[in-house]
């Protein structure tokens, strides 16, 4: 079996913002950061703004960044390992921590995509309720 090796820093990192209260400002640290980032801004809706993040995207394969989340430097300093089958349908997240109350998770912390998965793919706010 054959592995993809995928470096983080070849991939297009969307800043995806729509009334986060410091999102000025993060966008500032993230240009800083990572000064091939882009931004998606003002789409309604998680559906939506996703689809725009992946359009945005000139990488077949994208690391989203939630407006509210500082990724660490030493992030865009990771490759990404995993079976070539599984390339275009894996999706990775990455912990953010919460600074009010300590805890880390998944929600709101970094996500790698594919675009065709996200272009495919209906969020809570589009789903008609039946698994697929």
């Amino acid at each position: 079996m054959t592995e993809e090796l995928v470096d983080i820093a070849d991939l297009d990192c969307i800043f995806l913002t729509y009334d986060e209260p410091n999102k000025e400002h993060n966008w500032i640290s993230i240009q800083n950061t990572v000064p091939w980032a882009r931004r998606v801004d003002g789409v309604k809706g998680s559906d939506a703004a996703h689809k725009a993040a992946a359009d945005a995207s000139d990488t077949d394969r994208f690391i989203l960044i939630d407006g509210d989340n500082m990724p660490d430097p030493g992030f865009f300093n990771l490759t990404l390992e995993l079976p070539n089958d599984e390339y275009e349908r894996a999706v990775f997240r990455w912990r953010a921590k919460n600074h009010i109350n300590g805890l880390m998770y998944g929600n709101g912390g970094l996500s790698s995509w594919t675009k065709e998965f996200v272009m495919n793919m209906r969020t809570h706010e589009n789903t008609d309720g039946r698994d697929e």
